[in-house]
């Protein structure tokens, strides 16, 4: 799998703010108990098309050597925000769209506005479609970036930001074939592509092409892949907070 990630590599990447010397490995062990602390943590979930092909990622926090997330979701949009800014990511997703989970305070902070314009704020159930949300996203978009709803589900108060969405994300666990159509009907006259996440089985993803969903993400085609990298300095961390971008006015 690092051979895969390794080979995308040559597609263009950022300049980094931080170390250049190490690249980001993919973690199958835990190291010593002295040296677990000193490592980030980031964890790549691809998303593909209907021929299987990669479309993108989403970019997973991590804060330990288990393959999953626990703590704050804002924390971890910062934290993923400055491993694109210090660490490269670039590196591993071949210049592809990649998508990052975006609370509120993340997308009226600002903060996105460090990263390259081909990823996606993916706007987790939790934001609101609030006038300062929806400015937001408009300013987001017209600066080149994409917008994604996450475990979205069909509701008037949604139609603002749907509107804007150049995604949404719909969970197979929590809907069935009739609100998963619902949506696909909804967004069929938009830009809007449908996403079908959680997909398990290789019944479902031929029950998701069926329903008129476009791009497809779950464990059945590829499990998030965690990678991990030595922690940069704190001279490299302060030179990141330098650069923190003011908020949205």
């Amino acid at each position: 799998m690092m051979k895969f990630f390794r080979s995308l590599r040559r597609r263009g990447t950022t300049r980094r703010l931080g170390d250049a010397h190490e690249e980001w490995m993919e973690a199958r062990w835990a190291p010593a108990a002295s040296e677990a602390g000193n490592h980030r943590f980031v964890a790549l979930q691809p998303i593909f098309d209907r021929r299987k092909k990669v479309f993108g990622y989403e970019a997973l926090s991590r804060s330990k050597w288990e393959n999953r997330f626990t703590g704050d979701p804002d924390a971890a949009t910062q934290t993923m925000i400055d491993d694109w800014l210090l660490h490269g990511l670039d590196e591993l997703t071949g210049g592809s769209r990649t998508f990052i989970n975006c609370t509120f305070e993340a997308l009226a902070g600002g903060s996105f506005t460090l990263l390259p314009t081909r990823t996606v704020l993916e706007l987790l159930e939790t934001v609101e479609p609030s006038p300062e949300v929806v400015s937001a996203c408009r300013k987001m978009k017209a600066l080149g970036f994409q917008i994604a709803l996450d475990d979205f589900q069909l509701s008037k108060k949604m139609d603002v930001l749907l509107a804007l969405a150049d995604y949404v994300k719909v969970d197979f666990r929590l809907t069935d074939s009739d609100q998963r159509r619902a949506i696909v009907r909804r967004v069929k006259g938009l830009a809007t592509i449908p996403v079908a996440e959680k997909i398990e089985t290789e019944e479902e993803f031929d029950i998701a092409i069926a329903e008129g969903f476009r791009l497809f993400q779950g464990y059945s085609l590829g499990a998030p892949v965690l990678f991990s990298k030595r922690r940069i300095p704190p001279l490299d961390a302060n030179h990141l907070r330098e650069t923190r971008v003011p908020a949205f006015g």
